[in-house]
């Protein structure tokens, strides 16, 4: 969404490639909220709601899977926090951690860094 973030073209080329090969995204009810509360401070209300019906067109069309944390992956996320004491791991990383692991995903569309000490492949 944000054309001045430095990962932006990478991004829009990657995520272009990934749907092109016919690849389908996943995430989740705390990474969406983490998306609109970042692109409504960083960019605008409007840019937060174009976001949302970009988002549920995409879910309508099966080219994102939404799923929703529930309480086994929140008990999961807060393992994950106890055995990484030492890791600076938001806790909306670690339920993407625990969704992951419950569902065999490896790879991870994302420039953080973090998703790669826990194992994961980071895309592009």
């Amino acid at each position: 969404m944000d054309r001045s973030d430095d990962d932006h073209v990478l991004a829009q080329i990657g995520n272009e490639e990934l749907l092109a090969a016919g690849h389908i995204f996943l995430t989740t009810n705390f990474i969406l909220d983490e998306t609109l509360t970042l692109i409504c401070y960083h960019m605008s209300h409007q840019a937060a709601v174009d976001f949302w019906y970009r988002l549920q067109q995409l879910i309508q069309d099966g080219l994102v899977e939404f799923v929703r944390v529930d309480e086994a992956d929140e008990a999961a996320a807060w393992q994950i926090f106890e055995q990484y004491a030492d890791q600076d791991f938001s806790f909306t990383d670690r339920t993407s951690f625990a969704v992951m692991r419950n569902l065999a995903l490896s790879q991870v569309f994302t420039a953080d860094r973090h998703f790669s000490i826990l194992g994961f492949t980071l895309v592009p």
